[in-house]
């Protein structure tokens, strides 16, 4: 590796990403090596952490997808910087990324070896270790371990056994990459999200199942909200004040 490419990733690159905010540069500094992303969306995730905090908006976090804990420890630090007492639910297989299906398209069964059954086998892809990720934000990162949950297993199996015990969400980050496990999260957790809250998908320009099964859960509920882009594959919205929009999804019954 070059010399300049060293520089442009590099954690001190990504720290002076983060500035003039020194916190929020000490967050990407620490994301660099644990995530996937880049500088533009962790920055973002920063941002939007630190608006719904400031504008009260209620709910916890929650992030589905989090590999190495990178975006996680992102949203956790903002957390801990407002010393906001509240909840940071994280969704993971620590598998890897599960078989796509046919509505994800020919390049999401190349990249899953030639995998695409839709069942809950690992395919290699976007594996971790909990242990690591634990250590990364309980260890490293100092956050509360009474305010980190830890859900694992695949999203079909998890989610919607524990939407139902959830409160309110103000951040929603979704990063499960396939039709299937966006359309899960967004079917069992978008309804908690509160008016003023903020969802965040990092694959809807990335993978076609994920833009799939977003723009048919915009178009069932009748969403309207508009998509802003935050890079080239990360985007997000926010559910307009007074709304009573996630209300009446989570009085429609029928994911």
């Amino acid at each position: 590796m070059n010399l300049f490419r060293r520089a442009q990733e590099s954690r001190w690159r990504w720290f002076i990403e983060g500035l003039p905010s020194i916190p929020r540069a000490l967050a990407l500094f620490h994301a660099r090596r644990f995530t996937m992303t880049n500088p533009a969306r962790c920055r973002h995730l920063w941002n939007m952490c630190n608006d719904v905090l400031s504008e009260d908006v209620p709910g916890d976090f929650v992030e589905c997808g989090v590999w190495r804990g990178g975006s996680a420890g992102v949203m956790g630090l903002a957390l801990k910087h407002r010393r906001a007492n509240r909840i940071l639910h994280l969704f993971d297989s620590f598998e890897g990324l599960p078989e796509p299906t046919i509505e994800d398209g020919t390049f999401a069964a190349e990249y899953s070896g030639g995998r695409a059954s839709g069942a809950l086998n690992s395919v290699d892809q976007c594996r971790s270790i909990l242990s690591e990720v634990r250590d990364f934000l309980l260890g490293r990162l100092h956050l509360d371990n009474a305010l980190v949950r830890f859900h694992v297993g695949w999203f079909q199996n998890t989610v919607p056994s524990t939407a139902p015990k959830m409160g309110p969400i103000s951040v929603l980050r979704l990063d499960g990459d396939w039709f299937e496990s966006t359309r899960i999260c967004l079917e069992y957790l978008y309804p908690l999200l509160s008016p003023g809250g903020a969802i965040i998908l990092d694959d809807f320009h990335a993978w076609e199942g994920c833009a799939k099964a977003v723009e048919q859960f915009r178009e069932k509920y009748s969403i309207t909200a508009p998509i802003h882009r935050i890079d080239q594959e990360a985007v997000f919205w926010r559910v307009p004040r007074g709304s009573m929009q996630a209300a009446a999804l989570a009085g429609d019954g029928s994911p």
